[in-house]
């Protein structure tokens, strides 16, 4: 019995699996630092500094969430 490989399929998994570990680890890390410092800045008075690193954590939560569905929506689509 041989085994078929599909190579098309395997190049892109070579490819896409790290862009998408980077991607989510990223956007991750930008929301908790972007959240963190927000609270910091916040609580020493700095209201700037606070609304840019709350924009920063939004930013980073929503492309969290987009990679996490993107990613959902690429299992479940039928080929």
């Amino acid at each position: 019995m041989r085994a078929a490989i599909d190579t098309d399929a395997l190049l892109e998994l070579i490819w896409a699996a790290p862009l998408a570990v980077l991607t989510v680890t990223v956007a991750w890390g930008l929301a908790i630092t972007g959240a963190t410092r927000a609270a910091e800045a916040r609580r020493d008075g700095r209201g700037t500094v606070a609304g840019m690193y709350a924009v920063m954590a939004f930013t980073g939560t929503a492309l969290f969430v987009a990679a996490v569905l993107a990613g959902l929506l690429i299992m479940i689509r039928k080929r």
